[in-house]
């Protein structure tokens, strides 16, 4: 009997301490690392933060660590305490890229982090210069091929989806182009329109003001279907070019080991923000379609693009970065 009723309240004690963690959270500031500062990550980490500030009722503060193709911020995220306060929001470039494209990395994409959200996936706009002499995706791939290595493109960095979509293009279109890696979206874009570098393989949502105004000359986006912010740009499966292909995404991350039922909290607040109208414009204004994966659908979209692009790299020879 003294067995059981110890057993017993052992259950009652286990059970009161997860309500009483649920009931608690937050109790303080938020914090959530964005690896990428400036840009459309700085952008969607803000709005996450503001809905989950809504939601949850404590400060949400957004802090940029920029470096080494996102992997510094995203390290710091994996070493935070698994409590709930620290927050992740990245890229396909640190968790689905930078695996398979390094030979090591200061943290586990797969099994360092929790997934709870990508709100909707992206792609890459070919976008160039106007100083470079392509008025159309053909032009673009002639002329590469004809000057071999003296097409010079920016990214966000080395390992960065940025980078290798610029690299996918380079293998399905049989040409030879100059990475030059930046810390982040932003100066990279700056260059661009400086014409310091020709090219990018760029978000749609970072592109098209530039592409809009006159500024820089969009080529094609590599998906199958046109983006709904640059209308008037074709495919490259209509182009003919149906392995240029390249999918993107922001998402929200906790550190492994971070309770389930704080996990499960924050997942709570973002289904009922995401039906926001501020989030809804948002989404519209980019042209990205919403459409949230939470939780195993998100590990699942991880897992899936990691393999696919494992395979390019294995078929393109690329070197894997120190």
């Amino acid at each position: 009997m003294k067995k059981i009723l110890l057993a017993a309240s052992a259950a009652v004690l286990a059970l009161a301490s997860s309500v009483s963690l649920a009931d608690t959270y937050p109790k303080q500031p938020i914090t959530i690392i964005n690896p990428f500062p400036g840009g459309p990550t700085d952008t969607m980490a803000r709005l996450i933060a503001k809905k989950l500030q809504e939601g949850l009722g404590q400060p949400v503060i957004v802090d940029g660590k920029a470096g080494a193709g996102g992997t510094i911020g995203v390290a710091a995220a994996a070493k935070a305490p698994a409590d709930g306060y620290t927050l992740l929001v990245t890229s396909a470039s640190t968790q689905v890229v930078q695996p398979v494209i390094r030979k090591q990395l200061p943290y586990d994409a797969v099994n360092g982090f929790i997934p709870i959200m990508i709100p909707g996936q992206s792609t890459c706009v070919v976008v160039v210069n106007e100083s470079v002499p392509a008025r159309d995706l053909a032009e673009l791939i002639t002329y590469a091929r004809e000057n071999p290595g003296k097409l010079t493109y920016a990214s966000s960095g080395a390992g960065t989806a940025l980078h290798l979509a610029g690299e996918v293009f380079a293998h399905y279109a049989n040409v030879e182009l100059l990475h030059v890696p930046y810390r982040a979206a932003a100066p990279a874009t700056t260059d661009l329109l400086g014409g310091q570098v020709d090219m990018m393989f760029d978000s749609p949502t970072n592109s098209a003001p530039h592409i809009n105004r006159g500024k820089l000359r969009g080529l094609a986006i590599m998906q199958p279907t046109r983006w709904s912010t640059l209308p008037d740009i074709p495919t490259t499966t209509e182009l003919g070019h149906p392995d240029i292909l390249f999918a993107n995404w922001l998402g929200l991350f906790a550190p492994a080991g971070t309770p389930a039922d704080i996990v499960d909290r924050i997942t709570e607040v973002l289904k009922e923000k995401m039906s926001d109208a501020e989030v809804v414009a948002y989404f519209e204004a980019t042209g990205t379609p919403l459409s949230p994966q939470y939780g195993a659908d998100a590990a699942t979209t991880i897992a899936t693009q990691q393999k696919a692009l494992a395979t390019v790299v294995t078929q393109a020879k690329l070197p894997l970065i120190d």
